[in-house]
């Protein structure tokens, strides 16, 4: 995939967003069920509204309304960032994605329109548009500290990718980040899925080692630890993981 300046920052951001976005998905769906959402432009609002709410009982919460900063709008064949669109803020927190690109280098980030590469339809399940937005939302979660983040339809097949700045989730705990491995990374939208978990482990602050396999070092294995528990993930010659093993200490 191209775009290898924008994963030289999502790669780092990517387990940690993915982990993110299950909780959020999970906060959401315990409140509302199923969900509809929508963009309030005017007043930079994200509103996320449940199928059930004509039909709700006293009380029952069916609505869930989230500040929201637009990075990125997606367009058929191409990228606008959020500081450089008419619903963006050039200002904003947008504008640390360029800040993050003039810093390190990276074109992409710096450009205000940015073309995608000739696609597939947008309505099949394996468009790579979903996998571009995947990588803008972990590039913005790594470039702001900011999470989670949502996708919005806007005009026509635009679709505006946010940050949630009011929302507050846990942090991904040590079992759900060796337990969900298996299960991530073989769609995790990365160039590199070494720094992937790297990057998730210093975010958490817990301890990463990495030593070589029996194949003369081709093929590294990591242990992840946060000083009780531990994962170990063993990879291919290609940086790929094929095996997980994880110990999770009795947090009763």
């Amino acid at each position: 995939m191209q775009f290898d300046g924008l994963h030289a920052v999502a790669d780092y951001a990517a387990l940690y967003t993915s982990l993110r976005q299950s909780a959020f998905v999970d906060f959401l769906r315990e409140r509302l069920g199923a969900f509809d959402v929508r963009c309030d432009e005017d007043n930079r609002v994200v509103v996320f509204t449940s199928d059930d709410a004509g039909s709700g009982s006293d009380g029952e919460v069916t609505v869930v309304r989230c500040r929201a900063s637009l990075v990125a709008v997606v367009e058929p064949s191409a990228i606008v960032w959020g500081w450089a669109h008419p619903l963006g803020d050039e200002t904003g927190l947008a504008s640390r994605l360029r800040e993050a690109g003039a810093r390190l280098g990276i074109d992409d980030f710096t450009s205000p329109r940015v073309t995608l590469p000739p696609g597939p339809s947008r309505d099949r399940a394996d468009d790579p548009a979903d996998r571009v937005i995947d990588v803008i939302a972990a590039a913005a979660v790594g470039s702001t500290g900011m999470s989670p983040y949502c996708t919005v339809r806007l005009d026509g097949d635009d679709r505006g990718v946010f940050l949630l700045d009011d929302l507050t989730l846990p942090e991904p705990t040590f079992a759900d980040f060796a337990t969900g491995l298996p299960r991530i990374m073989g769609s995790l939208a990365v160039n590199d899925h070494r720094v992937a978990i790297h990057g998730m482990a210093a975010r958490r602050g817990w301890h990463i080692s990495w030593r070589t396999g029996t194949d003369g070092g081709r093929s590294p294995i990591c242990d992840v630890t946060d000083g009780r528990s531990m994962a170990r993930v063993n990879f291919d010659r290609r940086g790929r993981p094929i095996d997980y093993r994880c110990e999770l200490a009795d947090r009763n």
